[in-house]
């Protein structure tokens, strides 16, 4: 039975060396016990170089259970000679193939809840790795499979980072994404967090803890140390399935030892601080590719401005920030102000305008200017219902309006998660023709921001589209399953409004960043911090975060090759935001340690419509 938790439950199994007696009353002991599921070697088998592989079956036949166990209950492992290294002999590489093979299609076969395959050797795994990518490019194994990787190990009087074994593993089978990590947790863990962090991006399924790198407190009980305890507790954040290793026999002297590891594994994932509302919003759309909006080009939905209007922290901040220009311009000795709201949508910003000149006292007329025929429909509707009697709704675009009166002030909330994106600059500086000499334009200023991104989930999301285009996208997504090389997060391009001398908005920028650890870059993370007015402020610049703010997700640049960058070195990257009369696009390149094309040139695959 799972322990129950929010908003997910975990599963928690148990490993066991043999499965060569009583595998039913194997079964029962581990489900009396509250095991979820067992893992169990398949074979026992045994071969010599020279000789034909035999096959054979830890449990004899498929008949020792039901199919429905087999399914729900079994996780397998293979013989763990079958995974030879790069000095093995011409009849010892074929043996193994061959048994790899056999044993992979013998577990099919079952139907098991899962497979662990066994160690890569060390670094030089280029034929285990060879040997199963091909097996994988056959399309005929459709349980979940899973590299057994310790964090650590000895090999040769050498230490091996499993991290390191595990992404030469990985791009020698061409990342594909049917192949899983069993994270084995070992006494030793890395000396620094950022090596441990990097596996929070990675396929990881099952987290495997061994019995013997517990601790006993006073009480006689066993507990992990704080890193490791620490490190389990994040990892219960995505999902993932422990696996209890070397607990004994499971006699009926250890069953109360046994129950103690399971009891302290579910205390710790019970101990989990509750979800935030913010947190319950995002769920759905961690590691979710969405096209970014395209507001000038296609008309919002209702469902789209609604979920917008829900945000407790941005519609706030820009009433504060409305407020402390009306109290400026009052205070300057003007009394009769004029506000347009361009980009009104269903009114929040008009509501926004009215409250915030309610709070300074003075007199102001308000154009609410939207295109989207369909927003302007529930603006007339608001105006009557709630009584706008200084608001007049125009049903036009911004940028050829004219209005009856120079503005004092405008506004607008047209950033996208890049900034820019969604041409925010293209609009102001069309709508400014109707601002007054000493106007404001709310926002002031917007910058955008960039960081590496290491996201093998995404990156194989994009890379099953199976073209060029959608490498050459750009996507909102809530990063979840995600490492960051560097902790820098470099501004890229900025835009001030009004832009008087109407300088061009096409941008340029070359952007270097300082690995920290090794690392495998799948592409770029991008964010915004946005001046609204003096130093009111709405960020999703993770630096200077609003926080509560979920209007905006952040933006993710891909790479059509990832780039490997060791620590210490550098990633050189390279910006173009271009335009011409009937579009906005980006372009990007990396140049170094190696050099890419560049990305998305002409806009050809994607770009923001005017």
């Amino acid at each position: 039975m799972p322990v129950c938790g929010l908003p997910d439950n975990l599963y928690v199994g148990r490993e066991y060396d043999s499965a060569s007696g009583d595998i039913r009353g194997l079964l029962q002991g581990a489900s009396e016990a509250k095991f979820d599921f067992v893992v169990i070697p398949l074979f026992d088998s045994i071969a010599k170089p020279g000789q034909e592989y035999e096959l054979r079956p830890s449990t004899v036949s498929d008949l020792a259970l039901d199919s429905k166990t087999w399914n729900s209950a079994v996780v397998g492992t293979l013989s763990t000679w079958i995974a030879h290294g790069g000095d093995a002999t011409s009849e010892e590489r074929e043996l193994c193939r061959v048994a790899l093979e056999k044993e992979l299609h013998w577990a099919q076969h079952l139907g098991v809840y899962g497979i662990v395959l066994p160690r890569p050797p060390g670094p030089r795994c280029e034929l285990y790795a060879g040997a199963l990518g091909r097996l994988l490019l056959s399309g005929i194994y459709t349980t979940q499979l899973m590299l057994r990787i310790p964090l650590s190990w000895e090999e040769n009087g050498q230490q091996v980072d499993g991290w390191e074994v595990w992404n030469k593993f990985r791009l020698l089978c061409d990342q594909n994404s049917r192949l899983q990590v069993a994270l084995e947790l070992t006494a030793d863990l890395p000396s620094t967090d950022r090596e441990l962090d990097r596996w929070f991006a990675e396929p990881v399924r099952a987290i495997i803890v061994p019995a013997d790198i517990f601790l006993t407190n006073k009480q006689s009980f066993p507990v992990l140390s704080k890193r490791h305890k620490a490190f389990l507790l994040r990892f219960f954040r995505y999902k993932v399935q422990v696996i209890l290793q070397g607990l004994g026999d499971g006699g009926q002297d250890g069953d109360g030892d046994t129950s103690k590891y399971l009891h302290y594994i579910a205390r710790l994932f019970q101990s989990r601080e509750a979800s935030t509302a913010q947190e319950q919003f995002e769920l759905p759309y961690h590691d979710y590719l969405q096209a970014p909006l395209q507001p000038l080009q296609d008309d919002l939905e209702s469902q789209t401005y609604e979920t917008f209007e829900k945000d407790p922290v941005k519609y706030v901040r820009y009433e504060d920030a409305i407020f402390q220009c009306f109290r400026d311009k009052v205070e300057a000795g003007k009394t009769d102000l004029v506000a347009v709201v361009v980009g009104a949508g269903r009114g929040p910003l008009v509501v926004a305008v009215r409250s915030a000149a309610a709070r300074a006292k003075a007199e102001v007329k308000v154009w609410a200017v939207e295109k989207n025929p369909n927003a302007v429909v529930t603006l007339r509707h608001r105006s009557k219902l709630e009584g706008w009697t200084n608001v007049e709704v125009v049903g036009e675009d911004m940028r050829f309006w004219d209005a009856p009166r120079k503005a004092d002030l405008v506004v607008s909330e047209l950033l996208g998660s890049f900034g820019d994106n969604e041409l925010s600059p293209e609009c102001l500086d069309g709508a400014q023709r109707f601002l007054a000499p000493d106007g404001v334009c709310i926002p002031t200023r917007y910058t955008s921001y960039l960081t590496p991104v290491t996201t093998p989930k995404l990156w194989n999301d994009v890379k099953n589209y199976s073209d060029l285009a959608h490498f050459e996208t750009a996507y909102v997504v809530k990063f979840h399953q995600a490492f960051y090389p560097t902790t820098d997060i470099k501004p890229c391009f900025e835009f001030s409004h009004p832009n008087w001398e109407l300088t061009s908005n096409d941008r340029y920028a070359e952007i270097d960043f300082t690995a920290e650890v090794e690392a495998l870059v799948h592409g770029f993370a991008g964010y915004f911090h946005c001046d609204l007015y003096k130093d009111l402020s709405v960020s999703i610049n993770p630096d200077t975060y609003s926080e509560g703010m979920f209007s905006w997700f952040p933006i993710y640049f891909p790479l059509r090759t990832p780039v490997l960058i060791r620590q210490g070195q550098q990633l050189k990257s390279h910006w173009w935001r271009c335009h011409n009369e009937k579009k906005v696009w980006y372009e990007w390149a990396v140049s170094e340690p190696s050099p890419q094309p560049v990305h998305n040139p002409g806009g050809r695959s994607y770009y923001i419509g005017k």
